[in-house]
């Protein structure tokens, strides 16, 4: 099954983003062995400003299905970028 590299910005309202925490969580622990990997972009300061998740999907539309469904997305926390075609290549598990 193909992967995905999906990326999302961040559209700045704190509030929503702590009330929707939990349901986001949730929504990505639900994608279980489909989630390859997910971690938030950084600026200089180290602050987050956007996202990038890998998933698995069967198809180009079925990936932007589940990168649209995320709850952060529906209440507008985060804005999807890009949903594109991704080859794991290597993998190296991070440094403990």
């Amino acid at each position: 099954m193909p992967h995905f590299l999906v990326e999302y910005r961040e559209l700045g309202d704190p509030a929503e983003r702590e009330a929707k925490r939990g349901d986001h969580i949730a929504y990505r622990k639900g994608l279980g062995s489909a989630m390859a990997l997910a971690g938030p972009l950084l600026d200089p300061n180290g602050k987050p400003n956007g996202s990038v998740v890998i998933i698995e999907a069967e198809d180009d539309a079925s990936a932007e299905r589940i990168a649209t469904a995320d709850p952060y997305v529906t209440a507008g926390v985060v804005g999807l970028v890009s949903v594109r075609r991704y080859r794991i290549a290597a993998m190296k598990p991070p440094a403990a």
